[in-house]
């Protein structure tokens, strides 16, 4: 059993051709204007020249008639053969005559003579001297006030094809002339305009693409396109200026988010993410401590001296935990008056208990109010290391129990119950074995 399946039929769509350049553009436009041109030009003065040339050609052979009547009259009138036809040879030689002949009153020939190459002459050059010699010139010939004869003459065309060659010849050189100057001027033209807005345009590619602001157009020796070139640089200056600015207000902003406005120390967002960080590193991981901070007896201070001397002291608490830990390690504020100390490259539970005594000693000095009285604030630290946990959270819980263990017991410092218990079994195991 066949199976016919009916579907529709998709056209391949045909792929787009890519768009011309602004440069091939301007030079098929100029090459046109200047084709049409020359060829409108070079046709109206080609048909000018031959138009001209006709009636210098008929000017002439009436000339020349006139001159052979003239010289001619006495020899006519006398029937002397033999010096008409040498009146006719004379001029015929000088002048543009194809055929020229002398005839008496009675329409005898008495003296003729032709070109010695007319019946050799081109098929073409004969078209040309019916076209410029449609019919023979004739004179009449005077002799003392008396018609005694005719002088019938005819162009040469070949002489008239030279010259005309000659003036096409010209006319083509000095068309190809004008051509290749107008291509020449043209392209001169269009690498100003094109240079100029090539400079434009690979300076928004890079704005677009790597945000480079501090570049700058460089000026155009064309008026407008300078113009465009000084506006579009007025317009980077605002944009780098708008882009400054929110560079600015955006690490204000990131500032903000990640620490606390009052202290200016990292916040708890910021904490948990370097503790992350930290952890997320093998060759980190294993030397990471955490400390819980908590201070004693704050709501006193907030009750008895108001908010401003509890943000004093807050401040005040801040700037010694800094200034008593090492560089490289992180202090923030997690809310309250409770901080928070991420210790990294401790090779130790001992040094991180180390560094805690020293913060409370640290804050054994009284911290001054603004009224000349005083207060001590004390500390309870918890202590978590990293390597005891499987994540960040988990380290934070077990500081966190750490220090309420040690603020219910009055304050100081203690480790993380489950680092206390790992010690009480390791402890209670040496007792057995013993």
């Amino acid at each position: 059993m066949n199976h016919v399946h009916f579907g529709k039929r998709f056209r391949a769509q045909p792929t787009e051709k890519p768009l011309p350049t602004l440069r091939k553009s301007l030079r098929r436009i100029h090459l046109i204007i200047i084709l049409v041109s020359l060829t409108f030009s070079g046709i109206s003065l080609s048909l000018l020249s031959v138009v001209a040339l006709r009636n210098y050609a008929e000017n002439n052979s009436e000339l020349v008639a006139k001159t052979i009547s003239y010289s001619a009259g006495y020899a006519v009138a006398t029937h002397d053969a033999t010096a008409a036809q040498a009146i006719l040879g004379d001029i015929g030689t000088e002048t543009q005559v194809g055929q020229a002949r002398i005839v008496d009153a009675q329409h005898q020939v008495l003296a003729s003579w032709s070109a010695s190459d007319e019946r050799s002459a081109q098929s073409f050059t004969k078209v040309v001297a019916r076209w410029l010699f449609p019919k023979p010139v004739h004179i009449p010939v005077h002799y003392d006030g008396k018609e005694v004869g005719q002088v019938w003459l005819t162009g040469d065309g070949r002489r008239v094809m030279h010259y005309l060659f000659q003036a096409l010849t010209w006319l083509s050189c000095s068309m190809l002339i004008s051509a290749t100057l107008a291509f020449y001027l043209s392209r001169r033209m269009h690498s100003g305009i094109v240079s100029a807005l090539q400079n434009i345009a690979c300076v928004t590619h890079e704005v677009r693409k790597r945000r480079a602001f501090s570049l700058r157009v460089p000026s155009s020796s064309i008026a407008e396109l300078n113009k465009l070139s000084g506006d579009f640089n007025s317009l980077l200056d605002e944009l780098a200026d708008w882009q400054r600015h929110l560079q600015s207000e955006n690490d204000t902003l990131s500032h903000q988010v990640r620490h606390d406005a009052l202290t200016g120390l990292p916040n708890r967002t910021a904490f948990e993410q370097e503790l992350h960080k930290q952890l997320s590193d093998p060759l980190t991981a294993e030397r990471v401590a955490v400390l819980f901070i908590d201070g004693d007896r704050f709501k006193e201070v907030n009750d008895r001296y108001g908010h401003a001397a509890g943000d004093h002291v807050l401040t005040a608490t801040a700037q010694r935990l800094r200034a008593r830990v090492r560089k490289g390690d992180l202090v923030a504020r997690l809310g309250g008056d409770e901080f928070a100390i991420l210790l990294v490259a401790i090779d130790s539970g001992e040094q991180a208990g180390c560094v805690a005594q020293n913060l409370i000693e640290a804050m054994r000095e009284p911290i001054w109010l603004d009224d000349a009285t005083h207060v001590t604030q004390s500390l309870s630290v918890g202590i978590a290391l990293a390597k005891n946990h499987h994540t960040g959270e988990a380290t934070i819980a077990q500081a966190d129990a750490a220090m309420y263990h040690i603020k219910a017991l009055g304050g100081g410092w203690y480790f993380s119950p489950a680092l206390w218990e790992q010690r009480q079994a390791t402890a209670t195991l040496a007792y057995e074995d013993s």
